[in-house]
């Protein structure tokens, strides 16, 4: 017996099978904000801070073991996460975020120093 399958069956099938593909994959994509998107590049531990409004542009990561301070001198920060369990973050002469906090428009001009404690 012979099964013999015309191009437009092909074609067809194909199709089907690309559609399926197109909409599992659809349905297992992530689904962000721009800004979470940026906000979720800050590492657990650490303390973020960046250069746009909404954890966007250019930033500099802190470990939130070490302590102290740090300068700020080379970034004008605009927004910052804490994504520490149990140090604060503190921008000396503005603002302190505690553990998980955020601060997503700091205003004015920053560029002092972030202390960790």
């Amino acid at each position: 017996m012979s099964f013999e399958l015309d191009r437009r069956s092909i074609f067809l099938g194909a199709l089907i099978a690309l559609v399926v593909l197109a909409s599992a994959l659809w349905a297992v994509a992530p689904k962000a904000s721009a800004g979470l998107l940026e906000k979720s590049d800050c590492p657990a531990g650490f303390i973020c801070v960046w250069e746009g409004p909404t954890f966007g542009g250019n930033r500099a990561f802190f470990s939130g073991s070490e302590t102290g301070c740090h300068s700020l001198a080379n970034i004008d920060p605009k927004s910052a996460y804490n994504h520490t369990g149990n140090h604060t973050a503190i921008l000396v002469g503005l603002t302190s975020i505690g553990p998980g906090g955020t601060v997503s428009d700091i205003t004015p001009a920053f560029t002092g120093e972030l202390c960790i404690s």
